[in-house]
């Protein structure tokens, strides 16, 4: 088993294959998610891997433009900054010669100045007149008969959009690991293929809705504040009746691997999925007080 197809067992760190559906160290099982983001994780390394070359040479052909850019135009850039400390340098001198300013003796004091009379125009009007002129009082609604004053209608209830055509309407929530709280302002992301990509934002409660044309390729991101990037998608049982060690474990445990972007499928007879999402904050920060 070559050690570059390996990956940790999360509950003893023993190297396992990627195919493996279980640990033969701890008898940890591994479920169909674990698997799948096992081989993503293993894509992402050997793209990095040959993408290493390409940046070091990026790395080495920016610092050599960036040098011959300065051995070219430092001449340049020598002779303006000295142009311009010396003209600060005559700028200050002139703000310190007592010549530039003008005073009057101490037994001397300034005449007053003429008051000139004021100029003949039309009368002006009234503050109160001409306040009333440019801001017209806005004619109010007369209440409703048997009532002093009408109370303000609610408004109506969003209609829920129209399910478009051979698409699933994919709801869930987004909840903090840790503290359980639901995470707002996350954004989950849809992609499949190149280019196509669906996104939402979660309201407060942590909720979001969002369509999706059915067929396979779709994978699942999350991205939110105070969180790692990724998410685990919450299985049965849900992590929010797991207790606070197990939960603690977790977040302990998990890599950057483990929260990447993974492989999501349906029944193509059903038009609405249900998908929850768990966010891993950066540490345990609150732990359960259940």
């Amino acid at each position: 088993m070559s050690e570059t197809n390996t990956l940790p067992c999360p509950g003893c760190h023993t190297p396992l294959s990627p195919e493996d559906t279980g640990c033969q160290v701890c008898m940890r099982q591994r479920t169909r998610q674990e698997i799948m983001r096992g081989y993503a994780k293993l894509r992402e390394e050997k793209a990095r891997k040959r993408r290493r070359p390409f940046q070091i040479l990026a790395a080495v052909v920016l610092l050599g433009a960036g040098g011959k850019l300065y051995m070219t135009y430092h001449i340049e850039l020598s002779a303006y900054a000295g142009a311009l400390a010396g003209k600060a340098g005559k700028w200050i001198d002139d703000m310190c010669d007592p010549k530039n300013y003008a005073s009057l003796p101490s037994d001397e004091t300034p005449p007053p100045a003429a008051e000139e009379p004021p100029a003949e125009g039309p009368p002006v009007a009234p503050e109160g007149a001409m306040r009333a002129k440019l801001f017209p009082a806005e004619p109010r609604l007369a209440p409703e008969p048997g009532s002093d004053s009408a109370p303000p209608r609610p408004p109506r209830p969003a209609r829920p959009k129209p399910l478009a055509k051979n698409a699933w309407r994919v709801a869930g929530a987004v909840y903090d690991l840790a503290t359980l709280a639901p995470v707002s302002d996350a954004t989950v992301t849809f992609r499949r293929n190149e280019g196509e990509k669906e996104a939402v934002v979660t309201d407060e409660a942590g909720a979001y809705e969002i369509d999706l044309i059915k067929g396979d390729g779709w994978t699942v991101g999350l991205l939110s504040p105070d969180h790692r990037p990724g998410q685990i998608i919450d299985l049965d049982p849900p992590y929010r009746i797991r207790d606070a060690d197990e939960r603690r474990a977790t977040l302990e445990h998990i890599s950057d691997g483990d929260l990447m972007p993974v492989p999501v499928g349906w029944n193509q007879a059903n038009s609405k999925v249900r998908l929850d999402l768990v966010a891993v904050p950066v540490r345990w920060s609150k732990p359960d007080r259940r």
